[in-house]
């Protein structure tokens, strides 16, 4: 991540693209298109979308630090020097 990337920004795009991705598998299971061939094809989508976007997520707030290890002072744990 370069230093004009705002981090806040792209955690707010990838909760969204998670939400609606959730909300169209609720919303492809609960309606008629369930057991055609376009209802499979829009809950796989939004199903593929969702897990994209939801590691993305994960490995976005793990490099703000917001997630992990802690050290005893409740600061995040220093990175551990490469072999």
């Amino acid at each position: 991540m370069t230093d004009k990337e705002n981090p806040i920004e792209l955690l707010a795009i990838c909760a969204v693209m998670l939400l609606l991705s959730i909300l169209g598998i609720v919303g492809g299971v609960s309606s008629r298109l369930r057991g055609s061939l376009d209802g499979l094809l829009m809950v796989a989508i939004c199903l593929l979308m969702a897990v994209v976007f939801g590691i993305l997520l994960f490995v976005l707030a793990k490099e703000c630090g917001w997630i992990g290890k802690r050290g005893p002072d409740g600061a995040a744990a220093p990175p551990s020097a490469a072999k």
